[in-house]
């Protein structure tokens, strides 16, 4: 019976009507056969019963083994385990009346010996109320208890001689046997109908349990339901509907009037038209339209209806956050469509599997030279983007490890073969199910190009810097010697003449100038060297002007005297004094004079000097003389800056010489430069001396202007503050130039 039993998964708690139909089937009336036929014939072969009795003996043994089963199975079964929840007194109390009403019809009905218990009343009707109380009240425990407490009470009836069985029965086997059909019969109908009712309860359960699941499935998917019949047009809905139409559930009656009042004005007719053709056309229908809820706000929903012989059957969910997250994804992607198309930065989308380009934005495109229909479709590879292979593994391998790749150089080559330097960031993004790399680029060619031109520049500074300074240093190394020549000869050519040799004295005096004129070329290297390096300062002090005025007209006047020149000074007796560097300013008049008294032969030097009150301190005008010339002829002038006391000193030294024309007047005043090889032949010099006559004049806080034609002479101009004032701006230019 077990094996049988097991078979059908048998559950012992008896709450299903296949367990008490299994127990009474397979377990009471099926395994009993077996036990009740193998008894039976054993009881023949040992001569305990005769063959005769076989039937009636299989018979007896088979339903009192039956009969056990059912009753006393079924309580064990129960009853093995005590019950867990707790009791409350409504239920005990209960319980307590049935098991006193159960013992008290027991007794009358089985046990008592009263004139109604012998009366021909069929009282063994009376224990079935009360089984079917159990069964429907207490389940199969008591069920199972009430069989027992009425057999119990019926095989007692029987044994001291009362009962209905012994008044309708002939004899007392015949009163068994209706006993035992009794307990069959109050047995399973007791246990069928409490498995019955125990299904119908879970049911219930199981019911209430889904409709709570699927109530808060619908709360929290914000999902009604209606269902309408088409032929009474009663209608019923979920109470999520009234949720989303804002309302508590159960506010008002389910009715179409009444939902189509909740529904937006403009889409009330599409709601009333799509249930008309439901309901008349069987037309299923899908659409969204807008409620106006109680506090006027307004919720987005999406129906869908379904149509069949009797009812529409209708889900209502409320989308009024997917719409706005569709709205501001929208928002989104047209923010991001348009900050894509139109950044400055070259952006382009590929797949990650093979690299072929999704999209592209015009700086990208631009950037490499090709049209959108020739790029899209295609990988670096077949463009031929990538100059060196190995950058693209790389790449490939940093984006695996990382998941990105950021500021990494690359050499890209253009649809038209240049190549060019990319800073390239990639990031892994997903469109849709595909994985896809987002790129940015940036064109860094020109400024690597920049940085790389910058760096060439220190460097030529530096070397130019190292080459001034070791000028200077071998400029200074070489006058040592070159001074103890000139002390020499000018000693050697006094002892000559003292000794009456007059044939060593014309060739000291040529060593004497030849050693004068390679120091004056070698401090004009050192001065420029120090330029050059930063390192020449002023020593500024206050002078009178025209005892420097006479100073230099008497060191230059042998040297005009020997071509025949006619010096001329124009200088007022009051012209007062200055504070400026008087080194360097005397030595940048000697070299203008002397540029004069070289390239003018019988002519006319003049060396004015003027006054100058400025009496506007903004802008400093040139002076009105050159002004007036430098329109009519070339020269090189740059605005004049400001002297801070507003008087300015002006030194003009004008010439009737060989002159220059434009194109030399154009570089006059660069380094190692002269008109043409010629003069250098004829005249020497290094080309050094206006040079650094220009740099003296800015340093000092002014400048020189040159004017000059071919064959007529030139004319040079120095304008120096009559007090100098460092200033920020000043020491800037100086810096910048040096």
């Amino acid at each position: 019976g077990t094996y049988l039993l097991q078979r059908i998964n048998f559950n012992p708690g008896l709450d299903r009507l296949k367990d008490v139909l299994g127990i009474v089937g397979l377990a009471a009336f099926g395994s009993t056969l077996i036990n009740s036929t193998i008894d039976s014939i054993i009881q023949c072969l040992t001569g305990l019963a005769s063959w005769n009795n076989l039937g009636t003996i299989w018979g007896t043994g088979w339903v009192g083994d039956a009969m056990g089963i059912l009753l006393i199975a079924p309580l064990l079964l129960t009853w093995r385990e005590l019950p867990t929840a707790k009791t409350q007194r409504q239920q005990v109390a209960e319980r307590a009346i049935w098991l006193l009403l159960l013992l008290a019809v027991g007794w009358l009905v089985f046990c008592s010996r009263t004139r109604a218990a012998y009366a021909r009343y069929p009282l063994e009707y009376l224990p079935f109320p009360l089984v079917v109380w159990a069964a429907f009240r207490f389940g199969q425990r008591y069920t199972a208890l009430s069989n027992l407490i009425l057999t119990g009470f019926a095989i007692w009836g029987i044994a001291r001689g009362s009962g209905p069985f012994l008044k309708h029965a002939s004899s007392i086997p015949q009163a068994l046997l209706s006993l035992q059909a009794f307990i069959a019969v109050i047995a399973v109908t007791g246990l069928v109908l409490a498995a019955t009712v125990a299904e119908r309860r879970q049911a219930e359960t199981s019911l209430r349990a889904s409709e709570a699941s699927l109530a808060n499935a619908q709360r929290i998917a914000q999902l009604g339901n209606w269902d309408l019949d088409r032929r009474t047009q009663q209608l019923r809905w979920s109470d999520e509907i009234y949720r989303i139409l804002g309302q508590p559930p159960g506010t008002f009656e389910p009715s179409l009037e009444g939902f189509l009042e909740y529904v937006h004005p403009e889409d009330r007719e599409l709601v009333k038209t799509s249930i008309q053709a439901a309901l008349l056309y069987k037309q299923p229908y899908s659409i969204d339209y807008r409620l106006v809820l109680p506090d006027g706000s307004h919720r987005t929903v999406c129906e869908h209806a379904a149509v069949n012989s009797i009812y529409i059957t209708s889900t209502v969910q409320d989308i009024t956050d997917r719409k706005r997250a569709e709205a501001a994804l929208r928002s989104s992607e047209e923010r991001f469509s348009k900050a894509f198309h139109a950044s400055p930065v070259g952006i382009s989308i590929c797949t990650l599997t093979d690299g072929c380009f999704l999209d592209a934005n015009e700086s990208f495109l631009r950037s490499l030279g090709w049209e959108r229909h020739e790029f899209i479709g295609r990988t670096a590879s077949e463009l031929g983007m990538l100059v060196n292979s190995e950058d693209g593994r790389r790449l490939a391998e940093i984006l695996l490890a990382q998941n990105s790749v950021s500021n990494q150089e690359i050499k890209i080559r253009t649809k038209a073969g240049v190549v060019r330097d990319w800073l390239l960031s990639v990031e892994l993004i997903d469109l849709g199910s595909t994985q896809c790399v987002l790129i940015m680029t940036s064109d860094i060619t020109e400024r690597k190009r920049a940085e790389e031109f910058r760096q060439a520049a220190l460097a030529a500074e530096a070397a130019n810097r190292s080459k001034s300074i070791f000028l200077a240093n071998m400029s200074h190394e070489l006058r040592t010697p070159l001074n103890a020549i000139i002390g020499y000869s000018e000693l050697l050519q006094e002892d000559a003449q003292d000794l009456g040799a007059e044939e060593f004295v014309g060739d000291l005096k040529k060593i004497n100038t030849a050693g004068q004129h390679l120091l004056a070329l070698i401090k004009d290297i050192l001065d420029f060297s120090k330029i050059e390096a930063g390192r020449m300062s002023l020593h500024v002090e206050t002078f009178n002007i025209l005892n420097l005025v006479e100073d230099v007209a008497s060191t230059i006047k042998p040297m005009a005297n020997k071509n025949a020149n006619i010096l001329e000074i124009q200088c007022a007796d009051d012209i007062g004094s200055m504070q400026t560097d008087l080194t360097k300013l005397r030595q940048s008049l000697l070299n203008l004079l002397s540029n004069a008294s070289k390239f003018t032969c019988s002519g006319v030097i003049t060396f004015a000097v003027t006054r100058e009150v400025e009496s506007i301190p903004k802008t400093a005008p040139r002076h009105p003389e050159a002004g007036t010339q430098l329109q009519n002829s070339s020269s090189l002038s740059p605005p004049l800056p400001l002297s801070p006391s507003g008087d300015w000193i002006l030194f003009t030294i004008a010439d009737t010489g060989i002159g220059m024309s434009s194109e030399q007047l154009d570089r006059i005043f660069d380094p190692f430069t002269q008109a043409d090889s010629s003069t250098t032949k004829k005249y020497g010099g290094t080309g050094l001396g206006l040079t650094i006559t220009k740099k003296f004049c800015e340093m000092m806080g002014g400048d020189i202007t040159a004017l000059s034609e071919l064959d007529q002479g030139s004319t040079f101009t120095i304008r120096l503050p009559a007090i100098f004032r460092e200033t920020s701006s000043l020491t800037e230019t100086i810096n910048s130039d040096f």
